[in-house]
């Protein structure tokens, strides 16, 4: 009695052009005002003149205030200045649009400490339609704001340390560079002293090989960062797919007679054909080509062959080596990614060869998936490119390198 008393009291002070929440309700505000008050959630209802009217035991209980205070736009009071801007815009538009909204601000709890709160408001309507206010309710996300507040600092931090790392990498491969043309040149020395002195010879040909390694890796190295730092330079022309498949082949030879492989290449269509950079084509295709060759057990034998599906022409890579394992072949082309790293590495290489193989295919607006059956299964990757087109190759654009320069970032490993 005393709580209706109350609310009687307070419609009479209450100066509205439409009928008010508690005189729409009047039979049922008892019952609506205890079950809204059992409410887990702060609630809260405002009339058709943009004031609140009523708030639950909830929302009085977080807050410290009466209904009396929070009345009107009582409530406002109680919100950051930093958020209150923001949150009247968009309350009003809303009201105005007659519009459900949802909104994040912070709210002053009773113990004067400022927590993240969700709010969420709909229209309010009686049977015939006519428009009554709107009904809303608060929900408690500080917890959750502020670990969404640290995922996005611990984001921002690993972006920073991701572009210091590309240019420590583009640095350090510069500066490893250097020392390699004094020791090419120390190597041809060594040889022509080999006639006088033969012992030479096998030093020679150590240090040559190890030259070779580093300058793979250099470059391996080098290829990452202007992928990844958008100063890859590309030209297009058209290509023969046999003529890039013997260029590949012809650039993974070392690394195939180093392994004693040979490679199984079944006749194609002469005709296919592809647009793009011949040598990074070549280089995208040789990765493959060389990745297969590392995982094959010795002597062994790699299969090139190629078709075409619809408007791609498809390259397939495939050897029978130790395959990959299943919950491996997800991250084959993320870069230095190595499978089994607990245990003593058996192959050369920073892991980007298929990274930068897969960067460079989309570059060429084609792509690269690889498949394997498991364990001692081998592997078989698939580089795929789209079908030749003349009219891709414009004459306000001879060298096609505008539609193929740059790259935005990598997601893709030998």
């Amino acid at each position: 009695m005393q709580e209706s008393a109350s609310i009687h009291m307070q419609r009479q002070t209450i100066d509205t052009t439409a009928p008010s929440f508690e005189s729409l309700h009047h039979e049922n505000e008892n019952g609506f005002c205890v079950m809204a008050d059992s409410a887990p959630v702060m609630l809260w209802v405002a009339g058709p003149d943009k004031q609140f009217e009523w708030f639950n035991r909830a929302w009085l209980e977080f807050t410290g205030r009466t209904r009396a205070d929070e009345r009107g736009s009582g409530w406002f009071a109680g919100i950051h200045e930093e958020d209150l801007e923001r949150c009247i815009g968009i309350y009003h538009a809303s009201f105005d649009a007659r519009q459900p909204f949802t909104m994040d601000f912070r709210l002053k709890r009773q113990d004067n400490t400022y927590r993240w709160v969700l709010a969420t408001g709909v229209p309010r309507h009686a049977p015939d339609g006519s428009f009554h206010g709107y009904t809303g309710s608060c929900i408690d996300i500080h917890e959750r704001k502020e670990l969404e507040e640290r995922l996005a600092e611990r984001t921002r931090a690993l972006r920073v340390a991701d572009r210091r790392k590309d240019e420590f990498l583009a640095m350090l491969a510069h500066d490893l560079r250097n020392p390699l043309g004094p020791i090419a040149n120390a190597t041809a020395i060594l040889k022509m002293m080999e006639s006088q002195t033969p012992a030479i010879a096998p030093v020679r040909q150590i240090v040559e090989r190890q030259l070779d390694q580093l300058r793979r890796v250099i470059g391996d190295m080098r290829d990452v960062t202007r992928i990844t730092q958008a100063k890859l330079e590309l030209q297009r022309e058209k290509l023969a797919v046999t003529d890039l498949v013997r260029e590949a082949i012809t650039n993974a030879q070392p690394q195939l007679d180093h392994r004693g492989h040979r490679v199984n290449l079944r006749p194609g269509d002469e005709s296919l054909a592809v647009a793009g950079d011949p040598m990074r084509l070549a280089q995208a295709l040789s990765h493959l080509i060389v990745n297969a060759a590392k995982f094959t057990p010795v002597p062994g034998q790699v299969e090139v062959f190629t078709n075409a599906e619809g408007p791609l022409v498809q390259i397939h890579v495939r050897d029978h080596g130790q395959g990959i394992a299943p919950d491996f072949l997800p991250h084959v082309f993320e870069p230095f990614a190595q499978e089994n790293q607990s245990k003593p590495r058996t192959n050369s290489g920073l892991g980007v060869g298929l990274t930068i193989a897969k960067r460079l295919a989309e570059l060429h607006g084609g792509d690269i998936i690889g498949h394997s059956g498991g364990r001692n299964q081998g592997a078989e990757f698939v580089l795929s490119l789209p079908r030749f087109d003349e009219s891709e190759l414009s004459c306000d654009d001879p060298a096609g390198s505008s539609a193929l320069a740059g790259a935005t970032s990598f997601a893709g490993t030998a």
